[in-house]
């Protein structure tokens, strides 16, 4: 299975999510690799701390991408791809062969509109494909422990994607880059944050949630 963390715009949160994401799947016992398709290369430094016996490729051109990526899927059991944070053929690749896309988004309805190119390629690269990639938005930097406003779940239902719950804006996250480990790693400065982001994860990466996207992809595939 691929998945990946794509928005064009930039620090809304992609790396932090596809290094914890990898992470976290490994610590479950799949077999796991990165890619990294960001030219800031982020993940890739990240990850060489937090956990450099994770298989981590750096592929940041169209063509390597889809030349690539799927002899990588045949080494691993899943694959994690951290996008750029710009619209370019490496986003659009990236789509064209991921099983599940997730859109991190700042909390705001005036971030979840500027989401909105994103959910349109998204769109797009579904109708070429017949059906996939499955899509999500990911609301992050949450300010208050609350859920979303009601009127960010209205649009973003008028966009016809779901949206998964959210991640608050904890310091954590970002020290945990300075540490090079993942939030669950920093003992008590991390608690709240690694406990948040393991339950996004037990909700959208669990087993259930995945076998129903091959499911779907099976039916959409004939």
């Amino acid at each position: 299975m691929l998945f990946s963390f794509c928005n064009p715009k930039g620090g809304v949160g992609k790396s932090t999510l596809a290094v914890h994401a990898v992470v976290w799947l490994a610590e479950k016992g799949k077999r796991m690799a990165l890619v990294d398709a960001d030219g800031q290369s982020s993940s890739s430094f990240w990850l060489k701390e937090a956990a450099p016996e994770i298989p981590l490729f750096r592929l940041i051109t169209a063509d390597d991408l889809l030349e690539q990526i799927p002899k990588i899927q045949s080494e691993f059991e899943h694959v994690v791809i951290d996008g750029p944070g710009a619209f370019s053929e490496v986003t659009r690749s990236i789509l064209l062969l991921t099983d599940l896309a997730f859109l991190p988004c700042g909390p705001t309805v005036l971030e979840l509109r500027a989401a909105h190119e994103a959910i349109r390629l998204v769109r797009q690269v579904q109708n070429i494909r017949k059906g996939p990639p499955k899509a999500l938005l990911v609301p992050n930097q949450l300010h208050k422990r609350r859920l979303m406003s009601k009127e960010f779940l209205e649009t973003a239902k008028s966009l016809e994607i779901p949206a998964s719950s959210g991640l608050r804006d904890l310091k954590a996250y970002a020290d945990a880059v300075g540490q090079g480990t993942v939030a669950w790693r920093m003992g008590r400065e991390g608690i709240e944050a690694g406990t948040e982001i393991q339950q996004l994860f037990m909700e959208i990466l669990t087993d259930a949630f995945i076998d129903e996207t091959i499911n779907e992809r099976s039916v959409e595939n004939g």
